[in-house]
C-alpha cells in the first residue's frame, strides 16, 4: 500500500508475544507456551507453562488478543539437514536445494520451510499439510491474531546471536548440537537425561519453553528466521504485519479526528462566547433603536401635524395678510380671514387644516369690484390661485355676501 512508508517498522509488530509449540507424540499433542514482552531494551517472560488444550492458555493471552507465534512439532515433523557448495551459496534457491535434497518428496502434500544458516548449510522442516490445517482450526476457535508459524525445532535459531556460550540446547524433545556457532545436529532427546535450560541475562528459560522462547524472541526482534515455500503459511505473517498497520493508522485517525474535535470545540466556544457578548450588545442597541424609531415618529407626526398648522409660517402669513389688504378695493369690507383653514371633518379625529390657503369673506354690493379686485390678488407674486367660491347680493351689511379661496405658493 502507498501509506506503507509513512507507518514505521515498529509498528508493524507488537511488543507483546505468546509463542505455542503444538508438541505431538504417542501420547497425544500438548502445548507448551511462552508469553514475551518487551519493555524498552528489557525482555521479559510474562508466563510459561504446559496445556492440553489451547482454550487452557492464560486468559489474558485469549482475552488482550496478544499475537500468537505457533511451532508443530514432534510426531508427523521431518527435520533434515542440508549443505550445499560455494558455488550454490552464490545462487542459493531454497526449492531447487529441497528438491536436490527431497527428490521424491511431494512438496504439495506438505507445508515446507528452510532454516537457513552461514557457510553453505540448514535445516529443512515439512509436516503434511492436514496436520498443521487441524491444529490451525483449533487454535481458530479462540479466534487468536496469528502472527507466524513455524515448522520444528530449528526456529531455535532465532537464538542465535545468545548462543555463543553454549556447546548444546535442549528443548523439550530435542537436544541441539552446536559447532562454530551453527546447529549441527538435532537429536531426540532421552527421556532421563539431564537438561539444563537456557539463561539470557537475569531470565532462565527452562527447556520445555526453549523453542517457544526462541520463536518469540524472533517476532520481536524482528527477525525472518524460516523461508516458506508455501503461500498459505507466508501469508499468516502477511496478514499479521497488515492488521498492525491498519491499527496503527486507525489510531492516527482517531488521533487527528479528536484534534480536529479539539480545534472545533476550541474556535467554536471562543466564536460562541463572541456571538452571545455581540448578541447581549445588539439586545441593547435594538432597545435603543426601537426607542429612538419610535421618538421618530412621535417627532414626524408632531413636525406634520404643526406644518399643517402653519405655525411655521406665521411671519408669511403675517406679510401675506398686509399684502392682500394693501390692495383691498374702495367699496369692499372684510369680515374674516383664515390662513390654513380647518378641513370639515364629522369624524372624531384629530384636526388637519389646509396647507397654503387662505379663505377671505366680507361685503360688498358690486361684483365687478370683487373681479377686478380678484385679479389683481392674481398678479401678486406669492398667490398661485384666487377663485371666487361665493357671491350674493344682501342688503344686510353685517351678513358676508362673497368669499375667495386663495392657494399661496410653496
Amino acid at each position: 500500500m502507498f501509506w506503507d512508508k509513512w507507518i514505521p517498522e515498529k509498528y508493524h509488530y507488537k511488543q507483546e508475544v505468546c509463542a505455542v509449540e503444538a508438541v505431538y507424540s504417542d501420547a497425544g499433542l500438548r502445548y507448551y507456551y511462552t508469553h514475551l514482552k518487551t519493555k524498552g531494551a528489557k525482555l521479559e517472560v510474562l508466563s510459561s507453562g504446559v496445556c492440553d488444550e489451547p482454550k487452557q492458555l492464560p486468559n489474558t493471552i485469549i482475552k488482550n488478543k496478544i499475537p500468537l507465534v505457533v511451532i508443530v512439532n514432534g510426531k508427523g515433523v521431518v527435520l533434515k539437514k542440508a549443505e550445499w557448495s560455494e558455488a550454490e551459496e552464490d545462487t542459493f534457491d531454497a526449492a531447487r536445494i529441497i528438491e536436490t535434497q527431497l527428490p521424491a518428496l511431494q512438496m504439495n502434500e506438505f507445508y515446507i520451510q528452510f532454516y537457513r544458516q552461514a557457510a553453505g548449510s540448514g535445516y529443512i522442516a515439512l509436516c503434511r499439510k492436514d496436520l498443521a490445517d487441524a491444529l490451525q482450526a483449533e487454535l481458530t476457535n479462540l479466534h487468536p491474531d496469528l502472527a507466524a508459524f513455524y515448522i520444528g525445532t530449528p526456529v531455535i535459531t532465532g537464538l542465535q546471536t545468545l548462543w555463543q556460550n553454549y556447546n548444546s540446547l535442549h528443548t523439550a524433545i530435542h537436544t541441539v548440537e552446536l559447532t562454530n556457532g551453527k546447529i549441527d545436529t538435532i537429536t531426540t532427546t532421552v527421556s532421563d537425561a539431564e537438561r539444563p535450560g537456557f539463561n539470557v541475562e537475569d531470565v532462565r528459560v527452562a527447556p520445555e519453553q526453549l523453542t517457544g522462547f526462541a520463536a518469540g524472541f524472533a517476532y520481536l526482534t524482528r527477525q525472518q528466521v524460516a523461508v516458506n515455500l508455501n503461500a498459505a503459511v507466508e501469508q499468516v505473517s502477511v496478514a499479521h504485519t497488515e492488521r498492525n498497520k491498519f491499527r496503527f493508522l486507525q489510531i492516527v485517525a482517531v488521533a487527528i479526528a479528536l484534534c480536529l474535535a479539539l480545534t472545533n470545540v476550541f474556535f467554536y466556544s471562543k466564536y460562541f462566547n463572541a456571538s452571545n457578548a455581540i448578541d447581549s450588545e445588539l439586545n441593547v442597541y435594538q432597545g435603543k433603536n426601537d426607542e429612538i424609531n419610535r421618538l421618530l415618529n412621535d417627532y414626524q407626526k408632531k413636525k406634520d401635524l404643526i406644518e399643517h398648522a402653519g405655525v411655521l409660517h406665521k411671519n408669511a402669513m403675517s406679510e401675506y395678510a398686509d399684502r392682500i389688504a394693501s390692495t383691498l378695493p374702495d367699496g369692499v369690507v372684510l369680515t374674516d380671514m383664515q390662513f390654513n383653514p380647518p378641513v370639515q371633518n364629522d369624524e372624531d379625529s384629530l384636526v388637519s387644516y389646509l396647507k397654503n390657503q387662505i379663505t377671505i369673506k366680507g361685503n360688498c354690493n358690486k361684483s365687478l369690484t370683487i373681479n377686478e379686485w380678484e385679479n389683481v390678488l392674481k398678479m401678486q407674486s406669492f398667490i398661485k390661485d384666487v377663485s371666487l367660491e361665493k357671491f350674493i347680493y344682501n342688503s344686510e351689511g353685517f351678513i358676508p355676501n362673497f368669499e375667495l379661496k386663495v392657494t399661496t405658493k410653496e
